[in-house]
């Protein structure tokens, strides 16, 4: 049987580092277009501060928006019901999340860096985690998923150590300790070849009851086949991408684009996969992404 591949369009990621916010009623539009597409899986915005993220001040009138269009709300009851992630940092955040019934997935930026973590998040890896558990057992009793991304997953440009052996045991504490449902690998500042990828998963996955962890891959045009194609090969069957190739994380130096959407989904076939992504429409939603990004 054909292997189905999981693909979540990050439009939080794809937005929240552009020059200008893209305006509320553009990234409604652009988002009912995605689920008129039949997208699965939308990752929609960030519980966060307003002042700290102003690209996503808006995500609660979005996602309040988004629960009364009528095919949606036909949706959420069935089978064919979209999935939907929200980043959340902080209690206040989640509480913010867990007003909206859209919201299925908190996911929540935990990083390998030390000093990344602190910058993004004002939190020691520690404080952190603790914050994570106590977010999870909240989401868990609410109905929610938790999805922790692990930043700084194959290097980092801080100067910092980089060992998969500790990158191993953390992937074991999110699973075992922080109530976390699953873990996505993040190569936040571009560090990775295919090498380091298929070195990586191998030491990640020494226990058969652990899902292998998706990939939050930073790419340009050139490599992103070679690395796909790595963590295919190493087992990974999420992968977070972005329409457009647009995106990457602001809070980190030297980040390049997300995982683009549409060469994605022709590589997945090509190797035999089945992505749940749609393709007849991608070309004109990558395009649509791109006015949108450039749009004054």
């Amino acid at each position: 049987m054909t292997e189905t591949v999981h693909i979540v369009e990050t439009l939080r990621d794809a937005w929240q580092g552009l020059p200008r916010p893209v305006p509320t009623a553009r990234k409604l539009e652009f988002i009912e277009r995605l689920l008129r597409a039949g997208f699965p899986r939308l990752d929609v915005g960030s519980f966060v501060s307003k002042s700290r993220v102003p690209a996503m001040a808006d995500t609660d009138e979005v996602v309040a928006a988004l629960v009364a269009l009528p095919e949606l709300k036909d949706r959420l009851s069935s089978d064919q019901r979209p999935h939907f992630t929200g980043l959340v940092a902080s209690e206040a955040g989640l509480e913010r999340l867990l007003g909206s019934p859209l919201v299925d997935e908190v996911l929540y930026p935990f990083s390998l860096s030390e000093r990344f973590q602190r910058r993004n998040t004002e939190r020691s890896r520690e404080e952190a985690f603790a914050l994570l558990r106590e977010l999870a057992e909240r989401a868990h009793n609410a109905g929610r998923t938790v999805y922790a991304t692990i930043s700084m997953a194959f290097g980092n440009n801080e100067g910092e150590p980089f060992d998969p052996a500790e990158l191993r045991g953390w992937v074991e504490r999110l699973h075992h300790d922080g109530g976390v449902d699953r873990v996505g690998l993040a190569d936040t500042t571009a560090q990775a070849d295919a090498d380091t990828i298929a070195r990586v998963y191998e030491a990640v996955m020494v226990r058969n009851d652990w899902p292998v962890p998706g990939a939050h891959l930073h790419v340009t045009p050139e490599n992103q086949g070679a690395l796909v194609g790595a963590a295919l090969e190493a087992g990974c069957r999420h992968f977070d991408a972005a329409l457009g190739a647009l995106g990457g994380c602001q809070f980190a130096k030297g980040a390049v684009s997300n995982v683009s959407t549409a060469p994605l989904v022709r590589q997945l076939r090509e190797a035999g996969f089945r992505p749940d992504v749609p393709e007849a429409a991608l070309g004109a939603l990558e395009t649509q992404a791109r006015a949108l990004a450039a749009a004054p």
